[in-house]
Parts: structure tokens; C-alpha cells; sequence
């Protein structure tokens, strides 16, 4: 079995998780770290969006492609 370290934010999550005591408590702290990393998430796209020149524009060319794998006799 391999054993894996915490590191400190971790650490400070799981310390704070000792004040939970109900399940909407659990639910509502995990909203809100979900929350947290869609919101990176979209921060993320934006920046490579933004480094890579990347439109609204070249989104809705790219949605409109219809590249399909050919499929059929050899």
C-alpha cells in the first residue's frame, strides 16, 4: 500500500472539515469548492484563450466543422 502525504492545504481542509456536523454542511462546503474550481477552470480558458488568439468567432467556426471519421468498407 503506498502511503501519501497531505500537504498544508490539504491539511487546513481537512481541519476545517471538523466543523461540519450536518450533512447540508457538507454539501453546502462542497458547493463551494466546486464553485471554486469551475471558476478557475473558466479563468484558465480565458488566459489560453486569450494567449492563443483565440475568438468568440473562431468558437462558432470550429462548432460549425463537421470533421467525422470515415467509417465503412476497407
Amino acid at each position: 500500500m503506498v502511503t501519501t502525504q497531505l500537504n498544508p492545504a490539504q491539511l487546513n481542509v481537512l481541519s476545517l472539515m471538523s466543523y461540519i456536523s450536518t450533512e447540508q454542511e457538507q454539501q453546502e462546503l462542497q458547493d463551494l469548492l466546486l464553485q471554486f474550481y469551475r471558476n478557475k477552470t473558466d479563468r484558465l480558458l480565458l488566459q489560453f484563450q486569450k494567449e492563443n488568439g483565440i475568438t468568440q468567432q473562431t468558437l462558432d467556426e470550429w462548432a460549425d466543422q463537421h470533421e467525422r471519421t470515415p467509417y465503412g468498407s476497407r
